[in-house]
């Protein structure tokens, strides 16, 4: 099905589908998928022509795989762009696959969400963040304490992508 996956910041949106598309694409990835951030790419002409030309192009799939467009952000693309895509989903829909993540799907137009299986994406809990951050120093041999990973992940509210980020400054800051 077509995907909306929403969720904050940070919880593993895009990761996910581009483990799908890997997945499902195998050798086809480079070729059957495109990723988009909509903020940066969010008019209407984006949707008429690199997105259209996209779905337009063929490529030889194994049974029942389609083409992947991800696009990023995509609250972001104006109401005018949503309704163009719209019509290129339903006109595409045989041979390629429509996978989004947003931050909140109410900036979405309704005909988008009714056409997509809507995935929620939930902060990440800070005791699983905390055992992947452990995990990375260990691996990367960076000295740490829990009480330092604690505070790093004090204030994230969930963010994965944050949290490291966070370790990163500070292991490049005190090395």
């Amino acid at each position: 099905p077509h995907m909306l996956l929403v969720g904050p910041s940070g919880t593993g949106k895009t990761t996910s589908i581009i483990c799908l598309a890997r997945e499902l694409l195998g050798d086809n990835f480079n070729e059957g998928f495109l990723e988009l951030n909509a903020s940066d790419e969010r008019g209407i002409d984006i949707v008429r022509n690199k997105i259209k030309d996209f779905c337009k192009k063929k490529l030889l799939l194994p049974e029942g795989i389609h083409k992947i467009i991800f696009l990023d952000e995509v609250e972001s693309m104006t109401s005018m762009a949503q309704q163009a895509l719209r019509r290129i989903i339903e006109t595409y829909t045989n041979n390629t696959r429509f996978t989004m993540a947003c931050n909140a799907s109410s900036q979405m137009i309704e005909a988008i969400q009714s056409r997509c299986t809507i995935i929620r994406f939930l902060p990440i809990d800070k005791d699983i963040i905390l055992s992947r951050l452990q995990n990375i120093c260990k691996l990367e041999e960076v000295e740490y304490t829990n009480k330092g990973l604690k505070a790093i992940i004090k204030n994230i509210n969930g963010d994965m992508r944050q949290a490291l980020n966070n370790l990163q400054a500070i292991t490049v800051t005190y090395e």
